[in-house]
Parts: structure tokens; C-alpha cells; sequence
């Protein structure tokens, strides 16, 4: 029966040991009262403005209310006038800054950007000099095209060792994205210093020399990024942008590199033979347009094109099959 008596004589020992001001700020703060525990404490800082324990009641104020910037200064302050909330500033700054990382982590994951970003710039406000929540900032930002901002958050991680690659990256992104193809390429430029064969970033200065107009250093990069693993698809996206920025030679060699791998790729095979119609190799114009037609051989648009390869071509036999075929077509 005896136990039952000690919790509320445990109680009655820590209200005795705090002093009025904490009792009546823990009172208030636990009915949720934001505005009474404020009026005790400054009632409090009216009589002593150095006083320790209402310094730290203040900043703790400041703290539930997302006001970091002033909970810091009163936390600073009441550390100026005594070291004796030392250690409970320093857990109430580190739960406020785990609590909006925490939200802002979630908020990230179901793809609400602009609350990740609120969340995520309060943890940065905490404290600064933690690298953590930038990279997300800056992917934020990207996420919803706001490419300056992402810059600066992730020229804040770009220091970090574990960070360099991926905040370097996504700097030299976020330039591109914006229309900077200079600076996206001396950024690239950068950090294939330091990791020679990422992908991205070979990907990266290829697109900014090819926007800018150096294609020769265009293709130089892209073969490097061939050679570390470019997938089929980006090789022949990378021949069509060549192809559209009229640089049909290099669009050329790079389509001609496609047919390596898919030797029957209808895309591939309909750009080369256009290539070979404008640069006059009418031979290469027919064996494309053969390829065509073995894929689908009752189109007629393949034959027209066929019939067209055939005629420059000279090979009068087979340009009067076709013609036959096309008269006979339905």
C-alpha cells in the first residue's frame, strides 16, 4: 500500500525544487496556454532582463512557436548570463531540428516539395552549419524548377566529402536546367576532375558543349560516356538532338553506332535516310530503306522512299519492281 503514496511525493518534491516561474511556465505549457506561459516570463524579464532561467523560458517560447531565430538569441543570451541551461538548450535546439527534419523527410517522400522545403530551411535555421537537409533543399527546389534556389542549397553540401559527387552533380543540373550551359560545363568540367567516368556528369557536358555549339567536344564527351555505359536509349537521343541542330555528320556516326546494337531500329533507320538523301550517299539511302521495308513490308510511305533511293541510286531493275508494286497497290 506504501508504494502507492510515492509518485505524488516525488511530485511534490520536484515542484518543491523548482522555482515559481518554472511551475507556473509548466502549468501554463501543459494546458497549451502559449500566451500565459509568456506573460510569467516576461513579467519575470520586466523585474531582472538578464535573468537566466527566463531567458531560457523565452527561447523555449520562441522554440514552440517556429520563431528559431529568436529562440537562439534568448538561448544566447541566457547562456551569456549563466551556463546553467547549457545542456537543456542544447537537447530543446536538437529535438526542434530532428522534429522538422523528421516532417520535411516525410513531406519529401510523398512528393510535397514545397512543404519539404519549408520544413527542411526551418532544420537549416537550427543550425547551419549541418549539411544534411541541402541536398534535399536543392532536389526540392529542382523538383519544382526553382533552379537558383536549388544552386544555393547545394553549394552549401558541395564541401562535404560524402556529398561532393551528388551535390556537384545536381549543381551542374540546376545550371543546365536554367539555361547557364557555361556554367553548367565548368561545373561539370569540376567534378569529372575528381570522378572521371560519372555518367551524369560526361551526359551533362556533352548537352552543355552541344548548347553552346562546340559539337566536337560534344562528341568527345558523349563517346567517354559511351565507354562508362550509356544506355541504347540516351545514344540515340543524343544522334536525334545532333540531327535537329542540323549537325547531320556527327548525327550520322552516332545513328550509325545504333545500328550496332538494333540494326532494325525504325527511328534510327528513317533519320539515315535522310542524312544519305542530303549528303548525296544514295547507296546507304537504299540499304536503309531495304531495312525499313523488311520490317514493315507492306508500307507504302517505306516504298515511295525506296523507290526514291533507287531512282538516285541508278538501279533501274529494282526502281521498276517497286514501281510495279506501288501501281499494283490497292
Amino acid at each position: 500500500m506504501a508504494a502507492r503514496f510515492i509518485l505524488p511525493g516525488l511530485l511534490l518534491l520536484v515542484f518543491a525544487c523548482e522555482s515559481t516561474l518554472k511551475r507556473e511556465f509548466t502549468i501554463a505549457m501543459s494546458g497549451e496556454d502559449t500566451s500565459l506561459a509568456r506573460e510569467h516570463v516576461e513579467a519575470a524579464l520586466t523585474s531582472d532582463p538578464d535573468n537566466p532561467e527566463a531567458l531560457y523560458l523565452m527561447g523555449v517560447i520562441h522554440l514552440k512557436e517556429r520563431s528559431y531565430p529568436d529562440a537562439k538569441s534568448f538561448f544566447n543570451r541566457s547562456l551569456e548570463a549563466a551556463t546553467t541551461y547549457e545542456q537543456d538548450i542544447a537537447h530543446q535546439l536538437e529535438s526542434s531540428y530532428r522534429n522538422e527534419f523528421n516532417i520535411a523527410n516525410t513531406a519529401w517522400e510523398q512528393g510535397r516539395y514545397e512543404a519539404s522545403i519549408r520544413h527542411f530551411e526551418a532544420a537549416s535555421v537550427i543550425f547551419p552549419d549541418r549539411w544534411e537537409p541541402y541536398p534535399l533543399i536543392g532536389e526540392s527546389y529542382k523538383n519544382i524548377g526553382q533552379y537558383r534556389q536549388a544552386r544555393q542549397a547545394f553549394q552549401r553540401c558541395v564541401s562535404v566529402p560524402r556529398m561532393q559527387r551528388f551535390c556537384g552533380t545536381n549543381l551542374a543540373v540546376s545550371y543546365f536546367r536554367d539555361g547557364e550551359f557555361r556554367e553548367a560545363l565548368r561545373t561539370a568540367e569540376q567534378y569529372l576532375a575528381h570522378y572521371a567516368e560519372d555518367r551524369n556528369l560526361l551526359k551533362l557536358a556533352s548537352y552543355s558543349n552541344l548548347e553552346t555549339g562546340d559539337i566536337a567536344a560534344a562528341e568527345s564527351f558523349f563517346t567517354r560516356y559511351i565507354e562508362a555505359g550509356s544506355t541504347y536509349e540516351a545514344l540515340r537521343q543524343f544522334a536525334i538532338d545532333l540531327n535537329n541542330k542540323g549537325e547531320i555528320y556527327a548525327a550520322e556516326r552516332f545513328f550509325t553506332l545504333c545500328l550496332r546494337t538494333s540494326p532494325y531500329d525504325k527511328k534510327v533507320l528513317t533519320a539515315l535516310s535522310s542524312i544519305y538523301l542530303e549528303t548525296g550517299n544514295y547507296d546507304l539511302m537504299v540499304q536503309a530503306n531495304e531495312r525499313l521495308l523488311s520490317v514493315e513490308p507492306d508500307n507504302i510511305a517505306h516504298k515511295e522512299k525506296l523507290l526514291l533511293a533507287y531512282e538516285l541510286a541508278g538501279d533501274t531493275e529494282s526502281y521498276l519492281k517497286i514501281q510495279s508494286e506501288l501501281e499494283a497497290a490497292p
